[in-house]
């Protein structure tokens, strides 16, 4: 895929024999540029913005790509960083030089400590696709004050003599730095009047210089992409996608987190939540949204559940190792005193400046609550293995409870409303006065009242039903029968436990519908004659099966039937013959926040986890 973003003939760019890509760090469409650059520009040699003592290191960090490492020179117990970022443009220049046996020249001045300049906002990256890299370029010359440390001008002049000095021996080089060196780079090369090297102690040794793997957990920390886009420019590198560009990313992440969700995303609120995505973007000047647009979007529009689902999509990053004695893993956490990073090795703590500059985009903040991690890979695997006797979550028990009374009350007040009577003021009010009628007939100058018939007979077993089509998507079908006199039994079908663990031993699962059965009659397990009753044309699917199942038990007038789709005409005269009459309220008459809490349940693998649930079901 070429995208045209470098102009190789640019005189903004171009210094003779030298072409240079000017890049924001860690932003994936810089490494693009770079990529693109090495196939047109076809360089012998390769300079790039770190010091020479870095080269050895580099080499063999980068090579060890996709795995992302982290080369940390250490100085009295505070470490100098370089992440070994995959969508870096240095680090991408480096990998190409590496695979195609070119040298790389590390040409800048050694130094120990930076500042962050973490309250620059640097413009979108993506704009290198629509305009090319030397128009952003120019524009952020002449918009974005950039202003420079007190090193800076000796670390330009430094690399300008080492370009210099490079281009003399290679016919083509091309050169990687920073956005804000590149015109001071430039303006020295072309007065070519260097009189000595700033620095002559480019081979002394400061520190110690070690490689280190970055913790699974801490990928987020150490890059600057979310790292599912480091993986997708991974997967583009690797030549197993045409096309790399971050509107895909950013869609395919809201994608899975629809179809792992389980539960449904209405479209409409798709749409509300990427038409508020979009408003965030613009808030910032900003065409892709970050990681924390992403999350905010959709907790704020759909729920805390789908947030996590999205947050598991960004962090989705699978090149990492456990462990390696040559490069030991270290995780990366945010100091909340400095606000700076800190690595933790075993039981070490080092203090972590990162060797070049950054250019943040964001400052912002969400708060997605999150469940404990595991302590060791498959923790939960192997709890739920050693599961003797499969619970309920008490809590979820008694929300359920709680809604089929409501479920009652509302099917209730339905019946009552279908068969009120309104007729004109004699001698009683009755139930109270109708205004609607009474204004409807105030030519007629009569008072209307209204009168509810008591209902004979009660609500008793409640039927709910949130998918009646996908059968086979729900491999457990059974009958749980009642721990205590105010629970129901349930006949259900719903998602495997064991699948979606959430916790040790704990099983996050979804129903595809049940039948609760209020009182509890301990019934048989239906389950078993439900290939007869399909054979015979009494049931269709598992919804029928549920309704038939509340029918066979009924004690009382009325079932409610919560489903998509109405009774076949097979149950209704069943029921008919049985004196029950089916009260119907189709599933759309519910938010979906609402279906979310009556569909969501949770499987504990064990009653001893009682105890722990609740700080892993959120």
């Amino acid at each position: 895929m070429s995208l045209n973003i470098v102009d190789i003939e640019s005189k903004y760019l171009r210094h003779e024999n030298v072409l240079a890509i000017p890049s924001i760090h860690s932003r994936a469409y810089f490494a693009l540029a770079v990529k693109e650059a090495f196939d047109t520009f076809k360089p012998d040699a390769i300079a790039i913005e770190h010091p020479h003592c870095f080269s050895q290191t580099l080499r063999e960090a980068v090579s060890r790509l996709p795995i992302i490492s982290m080369i940390i020179r250490n100085i009295d117990d505070e470490g100098v960083y370089i992440p070994i970022d995959p969508t870096d443009s240095i680090i991408e220049g480096i990998r190409l030089a590496i695979n195609e046996e070119i040298p790389f020249f590390a040409i800048d001045k050694d130094v120990t400590y930076f500042k962050t300049n973490s309250h620059y906002m640097m413009p979108d990256d993506y704009l290198l696709t629509k305009i090319g890299l030397e128009k952003f370029y120019k524009e952020v010359l002449q918009k974005y004050g950039i202003q420079k440390e007190e090193n800076d001008e000796e670390r330009e002049y430094q690399m300008a003599y080492n370009i210099n000095e490079i281009r003399k021996q290679y016919k083509r080089v091309l050169v990687i730095v920073g956005i804000s060196h590149w015109e001071n780079i430039h303006n020295l090369l072309k007065k070519n009047k260097f009189e000595k090297k700033i620095d002559d102690n480019e081979n002394e040794v400061l520190g110690e210089y070690n490689i280190y793997s970055i913790h699974k957990d801490s990928t987020a920390r150490a890059i600057g992409e979310f790292p599912f886009m480091a993986h997708m420019y991974e997967i583009f590198r690797n030549g197993e996608i045409e096309t790399f560009d971050k509107s895909f990313v950013v869609e395919t992440i809201f994608r899975e987190a629809v179809r792992k969700y389980k539960l449904p995303v209405s479209r409409i609120q798709q749409i509300k939540m990427m038409t508020y995505l979009r408003n965030l973007c613009l808030l910032e000047s900003k065409i892709i949204p970050d990681s924390i647009d992403i999350l905010t979007a959709a907790k704020c529009m759909i729920n805390n559940d789908y947030a996590l689902e999205c947050m598991e999509g960004l962090d989705y990053y699978p090149y990492y190792v456990e462990e390696d004695e040559n490069y030991p893993v270290i995780k990366l956490n945010f100091d909340p005193t400095t606000k700076g990073l800190e690595g933790l090795l075993r039981d070490k703590r080092i203090k972590l400046h990162r060797y070049d500059n950054v250019w943040k985009t964001s400052l912002k903040k969400i708060n997605v609550t999150t469940r404990p991690k595991e302590k060791y890979d498959g923790e939960w695997e192997d709890a739920w293995n050693k599961s003797t006797n499969l619970m309920s979550h008490v809590p979820e028990d008694t929300l359920m409870e709680r809604s089929m009374n409501i479920l009652r009350d509302k099917i209730t007040s339905m019946l009552t409303e279908d068969k009120m009577r309104v007729e004109p003021f004699r001698t009683s009010i009755k139930d109270g006065i109708d205004l609607r009628e009474t204004i409807k007939n105030y030519y007629k100058k009569e008072i209307y009242v209204k009168e509810y018939p008591k209902i004979k007979g009660k609500i008793g077993h409640m039927v709910v039903i949130f998918d009646d089509e996908n059968d086979a998507d729900y491999d457990w079908n059974i009958v749980w029968y009642s721990e205590a006199h105010d629970d129901s039994d349930l006949i259900l079908y719903a998602t495997e436990p064991g699948m979606q663990l959430v916790g040790p031993g704990i099983s996050k699962c979804y129903f595809g519908g049940y039948a609760s059965l209020m009182p509890p009659q301990g019934p048989h397990d239906l389950w078993k004659d439900y290939p007869y009753l399909k054979k015979e044309g009494v049931v269709s699917n598992y919804a029928e099966l549920l309704l038939y199942s509340a029918i066979f038990y009924s004690e009382d007038k009325y079932i409610g039937y919560i489903a998509p789709k109405a009774p076949s005409f097979t149950l209704k005269e069943l029921a008919k013959n049985k004196s029950v009459e089916i009260i119907h309220i189709p599933l759309t008459t519910f938010s979906s926040e609402t279906l979310r809490k009556l569909r969501n349940f949770h499987v504990l693998g064990g009653k001893r986890l009682r105890d722990i649930a609740n700080d892993y079901i959120i």
